[in-house]
């Protein structure tokens, strides 16, 4: 699963095949809310780093939304990606699904008494 903000970001991926510049590329962002296409690159710049790839996005997500990603191999007709993007502004380390929907409340002790049945 990929982690966006708002604004965008970084996201980093494993392909089923390696990336060679003799092909080409596309990459596809669907919304799941909405199940419409947010926005499609046909002509991606994938970096290539030692042991996975990486892009670049500045496109404006929702907050708290889900979208999946598709990357494909349009020279071969292959797709070599498939992933789950989710959009938030928390920092990821403190993410909470819960922020700020519920308080907690002090209810007592929480002594709980047992009877058995001899």
């Amino acid at each position: 699963m990929q982690i966006l903000s708002t604004t965008g970001g970084t996201m980093n991926f494993i392909p089923r095949e390696d990336i060679s510049g003799a092909k080409s590329y596309s990459l596809v962002v669907k919304s799941e809310n909405k199940n419409k296409i947010l926005f499609t690159d046909s002509n991606p710049t994938i970096n290539a780093l030692k042991f996975y790839n990486t892009y670049v996005t500045t496109q404006a997500f929702l907050q708290n939304s889900f979208y999946t990603l598709e990357i494909k191999n349009t020279t071969d007709n292959k797709l070599i990606f498939r992933d789950i993007i989710f959009c938030t502004n928390q920092p990821e380390k403190t993410y909470e699904m819960t922020n700020g929907l519920f308080t907690e409340h002090d209810t007592g002790s929480n002594e709980f008494i047992y009877y058995a049945d001899n």
